[in-house]
């Protein structure tokens, strides 16, 4: 059992350290509730910390406008 747990606790180790270091945004452009353009976005280390810092959804009547920003696992 300790075995387990050990190898359980290092897989969640591996997983934070690679969303920790991961500076990429999947980045998708909504207008009236449709998406427009999907792109890639590289975060600037001095100004952002995090994807969902670039979001900008506005909803209008129920329909999103504006950007929406995931991280990019690779």
């Amino acid at each position: 059992m300790k075995k387990v747990m050990a190898i359980f606790g290092a897989a969640l180790l591996l997983a934070g350290v690679a969303t920790s270091c991961n500076k990429k945004c999947e980045c998708k452009l909504y207008v009236a509730g449709v998406v427009t353009t999907t792109s890639e976005q590289e975060l600037d280390k001095d100004t952002y910390k995090s994807c969902s810092e670039l979001n900008t959804i506005v909803d209008i009547n129920g329909t999103k406008n504006g950007l929406e920003c995931k991280s990019k696992l690779f």
